[in-house]
């Protein structure tokens, strides 16, 4: 057991060895995403209501106080009277 805890000390104080090490910790990561995000209906169907979410213009305000904010002609903060 103690040569195993060796093995690691020496694997993650050598710079290329814990590259290594890095990269497959990363691969596996970025694998276990995908089959989460890809497997399963529910999931799917979930994730594809949240589709149009940054096309969503639920509150009509938003447009009305662009426009009000354009139409001020200045303010002392920008130098402007």
């Amino acid at each position: 057991m103690t040569d195993l805890f060796a093995w690691i000390s020496n694997a993650l104080t050598d710079m290329q060895t814990a590259g290594q090490i890095a990269t497959v910790i990363f691969f596996l990561t970025f694998c276990g995403i995908l089959i989460y995000v890809f497997t399963g209906k529910h999931r799917k169907k979930r994730f594809d209501s949240y589709r149009y979410i940054p096309l969503d213009d639920e509150d009509g305000e938003t447009g009305k106080e662009k426009s009000s904010d354009e139409e001020r002609k200045g303010s002392a903060d920008d130098g402007q009277q």
